[in-house]
């Protein structure tokens, strides 16, 4: 858990009380035409998935998957309009803090952000086009996390990054994380993939620049290299910053071509393989300054390394990062489950972790993907708290807006690492 008023960040780690159920670059205007023929892939995975438990003759199959897509899409837009409603701060575009929360009135920057994802998400999924200006939205509350005067440890400028917690006037400021910027940076190129608005395309870029900026150079740590975790002397190197910051950058090599952030992309990959990784496919959690391993498994950081793996795969055509990303998914479903492993994770840790399975699912079909992000997504619908319509309400925004996103990837929305 962070320290200094950052636990909200990590919330979703302690266990909960949950009932349990058992190398060429394509064009731009190809790569979102690729996107959308993901999109239908995705609708057909959700409806393999409900024909198969239907166990019925073909149409009343696909009559009960169209249904299950139905349900999904009036899912999504039932949770959005409960985050809308409940913790939204429409006259500065943010949303309020958790009950526990110490990053002032406001969300910290990693709640924001998945906040961002939801509305996205529900903006590619059917009958979306309506939240186009909620995109936009976002993209105003994030600029008040915005800090384009970022110092490393050792004082040297850095490219503009985003604090986690919103600075003066409006909040006290807070450190500055690695994968949180990943995530904004993900965001942001989702949103350009749906808009093409080149504004969200730019800001991504400086977003991977300040992840490239965060790489440990120090030859003395434990197993050296890797970008850090917070922008402190001394900081964890974990799987979720580098994953992440792989992911954007193999994102905007296949956007704009960029040869050097396919192979920054590819040493960060190789670094987490080596460092982190298990015989079992699976990965850890983080590596500290001495070398030492914190072995905890976190269905996030397998959901990010199997979304770099997909994307490495789709660049280099080399079929070993798909096999890697299938050996991950595979040992991850097989962990998790689909009970309280899984539920005790949370839904901020299991919308990373679904997006990239879906991600894999377009490359590699396995209905076991849909199935367990359906299981889950099952269960959080029958925890919803009376009268609002949140889910997990003890974590704000954290709780409810990464639903958003699961139930919008259930009704077809197109996945992004």
């Amino acid at each position: 858990m962070r320290v200094g008023g950052h636990e909200q960040r990590h919330e979703s780690r302690f266990p909960l009380v949950h009932a349990s159920t058992s190398h060429q670059t394509p064009s731009s205007r190809n790569r979102i035409w690729m996107r959308t023929l993901g999109g239908a892939a995705v609708i057909c995975f959700a409806i393999a998935v409900a024909a198969t438990t239907a166990a019925a003759a073909p149409p009343a199959g696909r009559a009960q998957a169209s249904s299950a897509t139905s349900t999904s899409q009036q899912q999504a837009a039932a949770t959005y309009n409960a985050l809308q409603q409940k913790l939204y701060v429409a006259r500065h575009s943010l949303y309020s803090g958790s009950p526990s929360n110490s990053c002032g009135t406001y969300s910290c920057l990693w709640p924001f952000t998945n906040a961002v994802a939801g509305t996205v998400y529900l903006y590619g999924a059917p009958n979306g086009a309506g939240y186009l200006s909620d995109i936009a939205a976002r993209q105003t509350g994030l600029g008040h996390y915005a800090d384009p005067s970022e110092v490393s440890p050792t004082g040297s400028a850095q490219p503009p990054a985003y604090q986690s917690a919103v600075p003066p006037p409006l909040g006290p400021g807070g450190a500055t994380y690695y994968d949180d910027n990943g995530w904004v940076g993900l965001n942001l190129v989702h949103a350009y993939l749906l808009t093409s608005n080149r504004t969200y395309l730019t800001l991504a870029q400086n977003e991977l620049n300040f992840i490239i900026s965060g790489w440990d150079t120090n030859a003395s740590d434990g197993c050296p290299g890797g970008v850090f975790w917070e922008n402190i002397a001394g900081s964890q190197r974990n799987t979720t910053a580098n994953g992440a910051g792989a992911a954007l950058a193999l994102e905007l090599d296949r956007l704009a071509g960029t040869t050097s952030d396919l192979t920054w992309a590819t040493s960060v990959y190789q670094w987490v393989v080596h460092c982190l990784g298990t015989a079992s496919g699976l990965y850890n959690d983080h590596v500290n300054p001495n070398g030492s391993v914190n072995t905890t498994i976190w269905s996030y950081n397998q959901g990010v390394m199997v979304g770099a793996g997909v994307l490495l795969y789709q660049v280099t055509g080399n079929s070993a990062y798909l096999e890697q990303a299938q050996q991950t998914a595979a040992a991850a479903v097989s962990y998790f489950g689909t009970g309280t492993t899984l539920v005790n994770q949370g839904p901020a840790f299991n919308a990373i972790y679904f997006r990239n399975l879906f991600l894999l699912n377009q490359v590699a079909p396995n209905a076991a993907y849909a199935s367990e992000a359906q299981s889950f997504a099952t269960t959080m619908w029958a925890q919803r708290q009376a009268g609002t319509g949140l889910i997990d309400p003890q974590y704000g925004v954290n709780g409810t807006a990464p639903m958003v996103e699961i139930y919008a990837l259930l009704a077809g929305s197109s996945p992004t690492p």
